[in-house]
């Protein structure tokens, strides 16, 4: 249907009395235009009823063949993601559609989940950054999260799955998230927004919430849940110093 409505010509002679008459109709795409252009070549004007007849129908026929030729526009859905890089670390295009989907966090999943300390820019095979996407109040219990990058990104009210050692979420939004039993070792939450999350019973020891390096402020505890979450002495020191720590925190973590 495109190969026909971007070059239709429709010839036809028209012997009406003594008069003969030869009109073209062409319609091809324009180099620059989204629709179709029409053009017509008459030797002359319908001078008879019959000629207006013809004339008349051939102009439906062209109108029709226009409407088909220019498709609806149609936008692609906005990704989840709005990711903040627009190439990956080795200068390649890379959408925010594909960065920022559920698919990259798939990416070599079952080999970051044993050697997270392998998913580095280095291995570009299990390397995931998804750094600025938005997985907020989505269900990731399936997902493995370990070695991935994502600096920024939202996660806001989302389950996370038993995996997500090593991953790096400095400056990230992190409220209301569901992290029971999660195995968070060596997790940088440095600078998160981790207010109202829940780490009942997650494994964190080596785990940062400090402060962000890049920005300077310091992760944000406020009504996060510690129960029964298993830090090192030297993590829990440093995180009761935290301002934003309330009083049921503080006594979950023997501050």
């Amino acid at each position: 249907m495109a190969t026909l409505a971007s070059r239709l010509r429709i010839s036809f002679s028209l012997n009406v009395s003594t008069c003969k008459e030869h009109r073209q109709v062409d319609v091809r795409r324009g180099p620059r235009s989204r629709g179709a252009v029409v053009t017509v070549a008459s030797a002359s004007m319908p001078r008879t009823p019959g000629d207006r007849i013809w004339a008349a129908f051939f102009a439906a026929a062209a109108a029709a063949t226009v409407s088909l030729a220019a498709p609806h526009s149609t936008e692609a859905g906005t990704p989840k993601g709005q990711g903040v890089l627009s190439t990956d670390e080795t200068g390649r295009a890379v959408s925010d559609l594909q960065r920022c989907s559920l698919q990259a966090l798939g990416k070599a999943a079952s080999t970051r989940a044993a050697f997270s300390d392998m998913a580095t820019q280095q291995n570009e095979e299990l390397y995931v950054n998804v750094e600025g996407c938005d997985f907020s109040n989505m269900d990731l219990s399936k997902e493995v999260l370990s070695g991935i990058k994502a600096r920024g990104a939202n996660f806001s009210n989302s389950i996370f799955g038993p995996e997500c050692s090593r991953a790096d979420f400095s400056d990230a939004n992190l409220a209301g998230t569901v992290m029971r039993s999660v195995n968070l070792y060596n997790t940088s939450f440095a600078g998160a927004n981790l207010e109202g999350a829940d780490l009942t019973g997650a494994l964190a020891p080596g785990a940062y919430f400090g402060a962000d390096a890049q920005t300077g402020r310091a992760a944000n505890l406020k009504g996060t849940v510690f129960e029964d979450t298993l830090l090192s002495t030297s993590d829990v020191r440093a995180m009761c110093l935290n301002r934003t720590l309330d009083f049921e925190s503080k006594m979950s973590l023997g501050c």
